[in-house]
């Protein structure tokens, strides 16, 4: 596109050039036609000067191409039409011919710089229209609405050779929501000329001799910034802003293109802001179903162990019985383990509430996972206790996620194994690598979980078949599907011989940690 757009004037196709390889053209073709000198083959003579002289024009133009006609019929006059060397006419006849040889060389030159013309609008507009296809192409490869805000603003410094540019809000607060160049703040300079665009829908130029409407050639080198506006009718109020010179095709009116890249701007920042509201709204609707879950699936989980303790309590508290050692301390085991219980299951469920709210931002590092592997397995030995617990993990391999949700997450998973396993058996920790992901395995011998689960495992307070009186809120496999998703990796459950195996798939990290 640089090429197209930006390419000097060849100097093969300068007009002086042309003027200069036209004398000598045309001094050779008379030198080649000598034969022909004193009136033998006029017509075919002229014929042939005649088509010189569109060759001529065809290649740098009209008045080049003028130019050469009128000498063309001068020559053609002064060495074959008789009397030879001289430019008096003795025939009525030939004085016809050398006016209609030039009426046609003329017309001639004429439409060849009108197709040249056609074709140079023709190349300018497609110029044009390739450039914008291009910038609507690269915001489509975006990852996300703010993203694509970034990209439209590199695709416009590429098409317009500029130095920087970047997408504003306007409003009460001037905000730059896409920027490339260091375009991130506005001086209040540029604040004012940036609303005077606005309010008179004028493209502004701020430079060295303050602010300048209405440009329509490209730039003189040296600093500005230029403001184009939205559209008046835009959903969203702002401008475009572009710093430096800038450079345009030759016929393409560079406010037009401006103007463009302005419209496209503002259809951008409108769908970023609409993609924003929309996670704003899902997030309040996810939290509101939240609430309703807690209230339809947790109130017997946060009313019964209440009801043991408050139960517990008043029991010891009853002065009128005389309660023995042994039934006070299984009033304090009973308090003891119904708090763990209530303080786990309101545990768990702030943390679900801040993974649905948007709460935890990840922190994405490299990470060793036989290293993490070791650190898991040193830190459930409580909950793993009476248990084999094995790892296999090649040394070397790195996976990227967020170290402590990962921790936390491969907890959750090894005590739920050790949860739902018999005593003496095994929990096996694996880590592998295949196509660029790296697999976290924590897999246990204890009976396979029901088919019929395994579809809703990961849903929100959803408790197996065969959980029996296990106690849970069925929140802490909710937790370990969010948590990994938030680093970018997944999570399933699948039989492993006489057990099941959960799988985690996170992105794999090459290179060796510093």
């Amino acid at each position: 596109m640089r090429s197209r757009w930006l390419a000097p004037e060849s100097r093969i196709l300068n007009p002086a050039v042309g003027l200069a390889v036209a004398a000598l053209a045309y001094a050779t073709l008379t030198a080649a036609l000598a034969p022909f000198l004193g009136g033998k083959a006029i017509l075919d003579v002229a014929l042939v000067y005649l088509l010189l002289t569109l060759v001529v024009a065809t290649l740098w133009g009209y008045w080049v191409g003028l130019v050469s006609a009128i000498a063309a019929d001068l020559l053609v006059n002064f060495f074959f039409v008789p009397p030879i060397h001289k430019f008096t006419v003795q025939e009525p006849a030939n004085v016809v011919a050398l006016v209609i040889f030039l009426a046609v060389a003329l017309i001639g030159a004429s439409l060849l710089e009108l197709l040249r013309r056609q074709i140079r609008i023709a190349e300018a507009r497609a110029a044009i229209t390739a450039t914008l296809l291009e910038v609507s192409q690269e915001s489509a490869r975006a990852v996300s609405p703010r993203d694509a805000l970034d990209r439209l603003c590199i695709s416009v410094v590429k098409a317009l050779h500029s130095q920087g540019c970047s997408i504003v809000r306007a409003g009460d607060q001037w905000q730059v929501m896409g920027s490339v160049g260091g375009l991130t703040e506005l001086t209040r300079e540029e604040q004012a000329v940036a609303a005077e665009a606005l309010r008179t829908n004028t493209i502004a130029r701020m430079g060295s001799a303050g602010a300048r409407p209405a440009m329509r050639r490209p730039t003189p080198p040296g600093p500005s910034v230029t403001f184009v506006p939205f559209a008046p009718g835009a959903a969203e109020r702002g401008v475009l802003r572009v710093r430096g010179p800038m450079s345009a095709p030759p016929l393409v009116d560079i406010e037009r293109l401006l103007r463009s890249f302005a419209d496209q701007a503002s259809v951008a920042l409108n769908r970023a802001l609409l993609a924003e509201e929309a996670a704003q709204t899902e997030v309040l609707r996810r939290a509101d179903e939240f609430k309703s879950l807690i209230l339809s699936g947790v109130s017997h989980d946060l009313r019964t162990p209440l009801t043991a303790i408050r139960a517990a309590v008043d029991s010891l508290m009853d002065e009128e019985v005389d309660w023995s050692a042994e039934d006070r301390t299984s009033f304090l085991t009973i308090i003891d383990t119904q708090t763990d219980i209530l303080s786990a299951t309101v545990n768990n469920l702030l943390e679900m509430s801040r993974l649905e709210g948007g709460a935890v931002q990840p922190h994405l590092e490299a990470i060793a996972v036989d290293e993490l592997l070791e650190n898991v397995r040193l830190m459930t030995g409580g909950a793993t206790a009476g248990r084999a617990v094995t790892i296999d993990c090649p040394p070397g391999l790195n996976a990227t996620a967020d170290y402590g949700l990962l921790v936390q997450t491969l907890i959750n998973l090894v005590e739920n194994a050790a949860k739902y396993s018999a005593p003496g058996g095994q929990i096996r920790l694996n880590g592998s690598a295949s196509g660029g992901r790296v697999s976290l395995i924590v897999s246990d011998d204890g009976p396979p979980i029901p088919p019929g689960d395994l579809p809703h495992l990961f849903e929100r307070f959803y408790r197996g078949s065969k959980a029996g009186k296990l106690k849970g809120t069925g929140l802490g496999l909710a937790i370990v599907k969010a948590t990994v998703e938030l680093c970018g990796g997944t999570v399933q459950v699948r039989p492993a011989g006489e057990g099941n195996a959960f799988i985690i798939q996170l992105p794999q990290r090459t290179g060796s940690l510093r």
